[in-house]
């Protein structure tokens, strides 16, 4: 008997041992590791934004990861033509990565995965952000992610070509122009070129996936009173017809044979080889950054390195023409990472704890020594801290720099609008818009069935 006590007393104090080790913190363990051991991953998902981005990423990385100790960074580097499927493949099932390079959507805020950051980043360093960058990370006044630089997007052309032609570049940098004032100038660069092939007074992207093929509409209808497919008072702008206005002034682009009848199959990077090959006098879109991709390509052509046929070219910036009677405005706003969690988180550490790491890592994406990709990209810093830090290391020329600067005061304001209403507008952009433009473009469909088929499906997603 004396035996029996004498072995239920040793497991009793061991248990009690085992107990109070239990309640220290030190000694906790959760899947074989301690508390203060327990690793963390933020996985990221970015595209190549420019062109040391993947040596500055690396390097914010590493010093994030020296002060975080048990966060490690995952990066994946998705193609500007496939990387938003993925990404919608991923958030559909769930499993989106802790930040996504882009700006925040409604779609994707209503699947509940989409997380506001003011919770997880202190006031103080959210003051360093510039406010007018910062709305546009916004959707229903509720902050999604941060900014990494401001963007702007216009049009852009071969300055010998368009002295050649003897336009006035420098007045149109200054004064903009109309549409018709476009189309008649863009028709003076339309021809043979000296190797006798076909040279377009203007080619624009019409392919490269969903979200590029449909971008010069986009910005020929905010040249067109629309900025918005959704204003203010949740109304959808689409069904004005201008919408047909802006459709028909596109189809007559090709039609006059200032674009290419292929337009609905030219990507981004087909478009470049018009511009290096002197194919096309006008291009977009167009960015200040071309600058620097436009010059790297002609350092390759003078060291014989660069593809047969392609040619120097000196690139001038030009503001988006607008129509007659209509404000001239830039597409514009910004590029940045958006904050997501996962509908079945399974992390080591509670997820609570797992979002304030991904909000560290996101400040750290875009603040400081960031802004080094603005400063590349020739745009400007969204924060206090990255312009201290870069503004004296920026070059460019003059006369671009000029019209950088006066678009930027015309890049549209942004607002906000109902997050269903934003919804049901991308809904009839992704099923509608998107695929009736590439056949607008083709000549399979006309603008006016186009104008139709979104009519039709603005009635039937919005009543009235």
């Amino acid at each position: 008997m004396k035996s029996v006590k004498k072995v239920v007393g040793v497991i009793l104090a061991t248990v009690m041992l085992t107990s109070t080790f239990a309640g220290c913190g030190g000694t906790k363990q959760t899947n074989g590791q301690t508390a203060e051991n327990k690793k963390d991953i933020v996985k990221i998902w970015t595209f190549p934004v420019e062109k040391d981005y993947n040596k500055n990423f690396q390097a914010i990385k590493e010093d994030f990861e020296s002060k975080n100790k048990n966060v490690t960074i995952e990066v994946e580097e998705l193609s500007w033509q496939e990387g938003m499927k993925k990404f919608d493949t991923a958030i559909n099932a769930g499993s989106p990565p802790d930040l996504m390079f882009m700006v925040p959507s409604a779609k994707y805020i209503q699947t509940g995965l989409a997380e506001p950051v003011e919770k997880y980043i202190d006031k103080a360093i959210l003051d360093d952000y510039y406010p007018n960058a910062l709305q546009y990370m916004k959707i229903d006044n509720k902050l999604y992610g941060l900014p990494l630089y401001m963007k702007l997007h216009s049009i852009g052309g071969n300055k010998k070509l368009l002295e050649e032609a003897g336009i006035d570049w420098r007045k149109i940098q200054k004064e903009g122009w109309t549409w018709d004032e476009f189309k008649q100038i863009a028709k003076k660069g339309t021809k043979k070129n000296t190797d006798g092939k076909q040279q377009y007074g203007f080619i624009f992207h019409g392919a490269g996936g969903p979200s590029m093929s449909a971008e010069l509409l986009d910005h020929m209808l905010i040249n067109n009173g629309l900025e918005n497919a959704v204003n203010e008072k949740n109304e959808y702008t689409y069904k004005d017809p201008k919408f047909l206005e802006t459709l028909k002034f596109i189809r007559s682009l090709i039609d006059e044979g200032i674009m290419p009848k292929e337009s609905n199959q030219i990507t981004p990077q087909k478009r470049m080889e018009y511009l290096y090959c002197e194919q096309a006098m006008i291009i977009g879109k167009a960015m200040p950054y071309y600058e620097v991709v436009i010059g790297d390509n002609n350092a390759k052509v003078k060291e014989g390195k660069a593809p047969a046929g392609q040619k120097e070219v000196d690139f001038v910036l030009l503001p988006e023409p607008h129509n007659k009677g209509q404000k001239a405005v830039s597409s514009g706003g910004v590029d940045g990472y958006s904050m997501f969690k996962q509908k079945n988180y399974k992390g080591e550490v509670s997820q609570e704890e797992h979002l304030k790491n991904v909000a560290k890592a996101l400040v750290a994406l875009t603040s400081g020594k960031a802004g080094a990709s603005a400063e590349v990209l020739c745009l400007p810093q969204v924060t206090k801290s990255g312009n201290d830090m870069w503004k004296d290391k920026y070059t460019m020329k003059p006369e671009n720099k000029q019209v950088v600067d006066g678009l930027f005061k015309n890049v549209m304001v942004p607002i906000q609008v109902d997050p269903d209403t934003a919804k049901k507008a991308s809904k009839i952009k992704d099923e509608v818009i998107i695929p009736k433009y590439s056949a607008v473009l083709s000549g399979e469909v006309t603008a006016d069935d186009m104008y139709k088929a979104v009519q039709q499906k603005a009635k039937e997603l919005f009543g009235k």
